[in-house]
């Protein structure tokens, strides 16, 4: 395949100053997905205005808009695909937090593609429902998994016109195996619209995270569902999840630990429907499977997953090879970036890609396949240039006990790396959450002010396993803050960081670890911003929208996370209640209207503060878990970036 050769713009925009503006970071992003129609004819994509998402159709001839979604007062965009050339099917969802557990109300619709004949498909009121694939012989309806809370919200097929809204059942769903309590999660069918594979788990005892089966379900050659067995070596639930088929139906792809003797990383396994076998066909030693790569017709092509960089596995197969070469060539003609293909034409001939960088948003462009054309569509931040922005460097490291991790660096453009300035920038979650390479606001706003940002995945962070991530579990506010110590000490034993100039920042679990960071370590940190973060333990989960009802799951989550309900260990993990410890300056940042970890964290804060003498900062802003309204985010900023340099600045 010929290198691709031109590229044609439609707008542009850039900025000159070396010092972007904080407007520019705060702002979101302009244009997020784009997917053209089936045939070729009109682009539906995505874009921000007023603090929400919604929805434009663009005649790709005249390159002109044809109508705008709107969603409707506080409610916004969550996806959308084309139902077939004149029409789109779109879920929307009211505006929440930027980290918000709260009820999102979603709604699924559809509409003509000029805004006509919109049509309510569901309201998600007492169940749920997820796209599985167009019906390519069936030009109104679509393939869609209902889970009911009639049927325990076990998964069954439905077809579903997307001109009325009518449901009919599609009587091919496996039964379950296991307790009262086990559902259908998952249902694969293959490019003919059959199901042939289907995911099981049995919670066992509901409140307990750690006891669930899973069974998998397969067609078998005479069309009936039987129940493959794996063997599960290390005696634990396994993680997997399906992927989907290769372009000949004869095999179907799904990551999996199921082989290990230890809950390690995930491998791709697949499945040959000729004998029921099973293979491994890859695996890193050190980091999970992301997700898949799927080509043209819908098919498995390979794997992607990031240990450092971002990094694949292709499948060698005869129906993977030529969309692995077009794969292959797209990253080879957008050097340092990673190309995500986002819709096709029916006909193959035309498709969207997005390509992003720790440098990059995200850039929308068309690609002419057949002339291997390549046509620039929109800029995600249109007020963000690439060329000012900073580089993103991963690193690894040992903790103290030995334990390998994975993080990265934001290094000041311009800058040395060499005794500066540092933001340490945990996540939050804990459990599962994960930093990726990849373009950051925060972080990026903070390098271009001359400061180093860090952001380690700590023990308990996802992507590394499960073991990695259960080796975090009873070690909420100690050994998970202690990797953010030693994390610290080896940028400053690195000479990357000056030890004088040492700050702390994190949002949600991140707040709790700015704040616990200069309790537990008093003379290391000069200033500290905890933002959304939960303070004193008891107070959360008494407040907290998470767990309402169900008293003994919120006493596990407790358990993994704490190792005890004791209230001495709970106190003792509690910041708030430590306040005479704390030496480093405070801003402190919440949202009034926070529902995930409520704004009577900060309340209490502030009166342990008041009680030892200690003066602080602080923003509290009308909004969510992490601000979601764009002026709220520029004040924030303003104020972080004063804050820091009074404190850590040059």
């Amino acid at each position: 395949m010929k290198n691709i050769l031109t590229v044609m713009l439609l707008f542009t925009f850039t900025v000159n100053s070396k010092s972007v503006p904080v407007e520019n970071f705060a702002a979101k992003s302009e244009f997020i997905s784009m997917k053209i129609s089936p045939d070729g004819k009109h682009m539906a994509f995505t874009y921000e205005e007023d603090s929400s998402i919604n929805l434009g159709v663009m005649d790709m001839k005249t390159k002109k808009g044809i109508y705008s979604f709107k969603m409707g007062d506080n409610r916004e965009v969550a996806f959308f695909f084309w139902g077939n050339n004149k029409r789109l099917v779109i879920q929307s969802q009211k505006v929440t937090g930027w980290l918000d557990g709260a009820h999102n109300y979603p709604e699924l619709f559809s509409a003509d593609l000029d805004g006509k004949n919109r049509q309510l498909l569901w309201d998600f009121q007492r169940s749920y429902l997820s796209h599985v694939s167009i019906l390519d012989n069936e030009e109104n309806y679509i393939l869609v998994s209902k889970r009911h809370f009639a049927d325990n919200y076990s998964a069954k097929l439905q077809r579903l016109n997307i001109e009325n809204g009518k449901m009919h059942y599609f009587a091919d769903s496996p039964k379950t195996k296991g307790g009262m309590n086990s559902r259908i999660m998952y249902i694969a069918v293959d490019s003919d619209e059959q199901p042939r594979f289907a995911l099981e788990r049995d919670p066992v005892n509901p409140d307990d995270f750690e006891d669930d089966v899973t069974y998998l379900h397969v067609k078998n050659k005479e069309g009936t569902w039987q129940i493959l067995n794996l063997e599960v070596k290390h005696g634990e639930k396994p993680e997997l999840n399906g992927l989907g088929f290769n372009k000949e139906n004869t095999k179907f792809y799904f990551i999996s630990n199921h082989d290990l003797d230890h809950e390690g990383t995930t491998g791709l396994f697949v499945l040959d429907y000729q004998d029921n076998s099973i293979t491994k066909l890859f695996r890193h030693p050190d980091v999970d499977i992301i997700g898949p790569l799927y080509g043209r017709n819908n098919q498995i092509i390979g794997v992607n997953y990031e240990a450092g960089y971002p990094g694949y596995y292709y499948l060698d197969d005869e129906g993977a090879k030529e969309d692995v070469m077009l794969h292959k060539q797209l990253r080879a003609s957008f050097k340092g970036e990673e190309v995500v293909v986002s819709s096709f034409t029916n006909d193959h001939s035309l498709a969207t890609i997005r390509t992003y960088s720790d440098q990059n948003p995200g850039t929308h462009y068309l690609y002419d396949i057949k002339n291997q054309k390549i046509e620039f569509l929109a800029s995600s931040k249109t007020g963000i240039d690439p060329k000012l922005m900073a580089k993103v460097e991963p690193f690894t490291m040992e903790a103290r006990d030995g334990l390998k991790m994975y993080g990265q660096m934001t290094i000041p453009p311009g800058k040395e790396l060499k005794n500066l300035p540092l933001v340490i920038f945990p996540h939050g979650g804990p459990y599962g959450a994960i930093d990726r390479w990849g373009w950051d606001a925060r972080a990026q706003l903070l390098a271009s002010r001359g400061y180093l940002v860090i952001q380690l995945n700590y023990r308990g962070s996802g992507g590394y396993g499960v073991d990695f991530r259960k080796a975090g579990y009873g070690e909420w506010g100690t050994t998970m803050q202690d990797d953010l110590t030693d994390a610290t000490l080896w940028a400053v034993n690195q000479g990357y960081a000056d030890k004088n100039k040492l700050c702390i920042h994190g949002v949600s679990y991140g707040g709790y670890a700015a704040l616990n960071a200069v309790v537990r370590e008093p003379d290391l940190y000069k200033c500290s911003i905890p933002d959304a973060g939960l303070y004193e333990i008891e107070l959360q989960w008494k407040k907290a929208d998470s767990f309402k009802g169900n008293i003994k799951a919120r006493e596990n989550y407790m358990i993994q996370s704490f190792g005890s309900l004791d209230k001495t260990v709970l106190d003792e993990r509690s910041p708030a209640l430590h306040t005479d410890k704390i030496k480093a300056e405070l801003l402190l940042v919440h949202g009034t209207q926070d529902v995930r970890v409520p704004i009577e964290n900060a309340y209490f804060l502030e009166e342990q503060l008041k009680k030892t003498g200690k003066p602080y900062e602080k923003i509290y802003k009308k909004d969510g878990h992490g601000f979601q309204k764009v002026p709220h985010r520029i004040e924030l900023f303003k104020k972080m970036l004063k804050f820091l340099e009074k404190n850590i600045g040059n």
